[in-house]
């Protein structure tokens, strides 16, 4: 089980850290759009958005890793991310939050299916199940 954290903990990492993020993002996005002014069914709509993005990704993203690859796809999944966190503070009506979270959505489940389908490359069949518990 070490070698198996060992070889892989820069993604598990970044996985993490990933998920952190987006957890936290989930309540700001509640806050800052009552701050905002947003009405409960806006913020509903922004929130639902995500999910939207999410069934998305995930029916995309295999197509786009068997044609660029893995690391690349990661790559640009994350720094979409974050490039659209940028966004939300300068565009802050509620239609254009709704498109940036489905962005979000969609490269997270993105980022997820990358980081799994790699692990899965990586691996042997004997060390797999403890790979993906990891």
């Amino acid at each position: 089980m070490v070698q198996v954290i060992a070889s892989s903990w820069a993604l598990l990492l970044g996985m993490g850290l990933l998920m952190v993020g987006n957890g936290l993002q989930g309540t700001l996005m509640g806050v800052r759009g009552a701050i905002e002014g947003f009405s409960t069914f806006e913020l509903s709509l922004v929130t639902s958005a995500y999910f939207l993005g999410f069934l998305g990704g995930s029916r995309v993203t295999p197509q786009i890793i068997r044609r660029v690859g893995h690391v690349r796809v990661f790559a640009f999944l994350g720094s979409l991310i974050s490039a659209v966190l940028i966004l939300y503070p300068v565009a802050t009506i509620p239609w254009a939050w709704i498109v940036l979270r489905v962005v979000i959505g969609f490269c997270l489940s993105g980022v997820y299916i990358t980081a799994e389908s790699w692990l899965n490359n990586t691996t042997t069949n004997e060390t797999r199940g403890q790979t993906l518990s990891a």
